[in-house]
């Protein structure tokens, strides 16, 4: 059966035919979220790299809060190591994924999977920060 709003197939479901029937105004997006979505941990707790070479990492570190969402962002044409995965927390670079973990995440992302970074723990030794977050793979 078929209308001007929507279809509905015969398990009864309505299928959505018509972009004002969800409120969308000109260029907006929809997002929604996947059925069954699911987090897979793949590193419960690893320590970023890099935060002694991090200009301001006291200040940066000095905004975040407890169990931020931290972005990780591919730099394929890094010339150190390209697999590297660059963790930033608003926009500002806090340090790396370590080079003996990320050559598993960097295939993940080259392949169009979504990976999250929670900030787990921070302290300051000496003079450097170590900085544990925790890593998922979004399916």
């Amino acid at each position: 059966m078929s209308n001007a709003q929507g279809y509905t197939g015969e398990a009864g479901l309505s299928i959505v035919t018509q972009a004002n029937q969800l409120g969308l105004v000109g260029n907006a997006s929809l997002s929604v979220p996947m059925p069954f979505e699911s987090e897979i941990i793949l590193y419960d707790e690893l320590r970023i790299a890099g935060t002694t070479h991090v200009k301001n990492i006291d200040e940066i570190i000095a905004e975040i809060p407890d169990e931020a969402q931290l972005v990780l962002i591919r730099e394929p044409q890094n010339q150190a190591d390209e697999r590297a995965i660059r963790i930033e927390h608003n926009g500002k670079k806090m340090g790396y994924i370590p080079a003996d973990h990320n050559f598993l995440l960097a295939r993940l992302m080259d392949g169009g999977k979504t990976l999250k970074a929670k900030l787990l723990s921070y302290e300051l030794r000496d003079s450097w920060w170590r900085v544990y977050v925790q890593i998922s793979l979004v399916d």
